[in-house]
């Protein structure tokens, strides 16, 4: 009888997918001791090619598929232009399937399915270096994380790795958060500038800014986006980038810059760069957010220490603990139930409870970063009347935006004793934190 031996899953991955391109970079966990950075993946031998054109095109006689830089020389043997911008058309059909199916999970159509074939060329392209088989965890980046998009990236990771169950999806601001965390303490002294110079249309500022005075400590991120129009000459959108960085500058302070993407090159950046580098450290890189994906990945394992003793806190993401005292076996007890950091549209949790007496729900919300706790007391309005502990809740919460929380309640009665009167309370409220 023959023994196959199964391969060693190693490989820690952090995959950054735009409209654009997509990246692929790792680590290996026999390697992590020694400090290394993340490997970008180059997919063309001998030379730094590390973003893989995000493009298809099917060819009209045969219907097959082609990916990345071939697509582009197909469709133009055709003269015709490949389909571009598959991220956005997966969100977009995503959304529009949730809409119609009343918010109900799906799958998608063929603009999925297209960006599924595109990724899973660009994983054939990595297995010459890296294997499926070998990747341990996998961590997902994109400019914008929101519902939709998390969708898309779980029909992929379903698709990619089914076998695998350390899967998380975050925006590039995270993963860049995470590049920053496994850097030298000296860049956290103070903020951390970064430039996103990824669009034509845009420039995004965006810095994180650390509370050393919380355990532990809390990040903060902030944002701010330049339009520039296509008539706007080198000399205009160099004033505009030193002038707007100059106003951040007056109202905090950066011990340390970074910089990404093609449209800050071409040597138009003069006043706002020596601006920027002025007092500081700066850094220039273009594949920032898919090795801080693998950086994240790596955190998500618990294999950086570091990371323990930070806390990232998004505009996305929930500011405030929220749970509820209960009894266990006669001893109280703190039961959580939606997680500080926890992005709003992931944040949900079901418990079923007996109410001791009265007619509410008491919760307690938590702040991480500053603040006292608060309870929040929900009225269930005409309550059936019974006796003391005889009313059995099923208690769902979920979030409708980042500060606002809703709390759904079911009588679910109390055995045969005392039958459920179907009676159910909604209610939404504002949250702070």
């Amino acid at each position: 009888m023959l023994f196959t031996r199964l391969p060693e899953k190693k490989y820690l991955l952090g995959i950054d997918l735009t409209d654009r391109f997509c990246q692929l970079s790792y680590l290996n966990t026999r390697r992590l001791a020694a400090g290394i950075d993340p490997h970008t993946f180059s997919y063309v031998t001998g030379r730094e090619e590390f973003s893989i054109p995000a493009a298809a095109f099917r060819n009209p006689q045969t219907g097959a598929w082609t990916y990345g830089n071939e697509a582009y020389q197909r469709a133009a043997d055709h003269g015709q232009e490949p389909l571009t911008h598959l991220l956005a058309l997966a969100a977009g059909e995503m959304q529009q399937d949730e809409s119609a199916q009343g918010g109900a999970n799906t799958q998608g159509g063929e603009s999925i399915q297209i960006l599924l074939g595109f990724m899973q060329y660009c994983v054939s392209l990595l297995s010459v270096e890296v294997r499926a088989e070998e990747i341990e965890a996998v961590t997902f980046t994109t400019a914008v994380m929101d519902r939709s998009h998390a969708r898309v990236f779980k029909v992929i990771a379903d698709t990619l790795y089914p076998a695998l169950d350390k899967i998380s999806f975050e925006e590039h601001l995270k993963s860049f958060y995470h590049y920053v965390l496994m850097q030298d303490e000296e860049q956290r002294r103070q903020s951390i500038l970064l430039v996103d110079g990824w669009s034509d249309a845009e420039i995004v500022l965006q810095s994180l800014s650390f509370n050393k005075k919380t355990r532990p400590i809390v990040c903060f991120p902030d944002e701010r986006r330049l339009r520039i129009s296509n008539d706007t000459d080198a000399a205009e959108k160099d004033r505009i980038l030193f002038h707007t960085v100059k106003e951040w500058m007056q109202e905090k302070e950066f011990s340390a810059a970074y910089l990404t993407g093609d449209a800050l090159g071409g040597g138009w950046m003069k006043d706002a760069l020596n601006l920027i580098c002025r007092g500081r450290r700066a850094f220039q890189g273009d594949t920032l957010y898919s090795k801080g994906a693998a950086y994240s990945t790596m955190a998500a394992c618990g294999l950086a220490s570091r990371a323990d003793k930070y806390f990232y806190l998004s505009s996305d993401a929930l500011r405030c603990n929220v749970g509820m005292q209960c009894l266990k076996k006669g001893r109280p007890v703190y039961q959580a139930l939606l997680d500080a950091g926890t992005e709003w549209y992931d944040a949900a949790s079901q418990i079923d409870i007996i109410l001791e007496e009265g007619d509410e729900i008491i919760l307690q919300q938590t702040p991480v970063d500053s603040g006292s706790p608060r309870e929040i007391a929900v009225k269930l309005e005409n309550m059936p009347q019974r006796p003391r502990a005889t009313t059995r809740l099923r208690v769902r919460l979920s979030m409708t935006a980042a500060d606002r929380m809703r709390i759904e309640a079911e009588d679910m009665g109390f055995g045969e004793i005392f039958p459920s009167s179907g009676m159910k309370w909604e209610q939404e409220i504002a949250i702070n934190g």
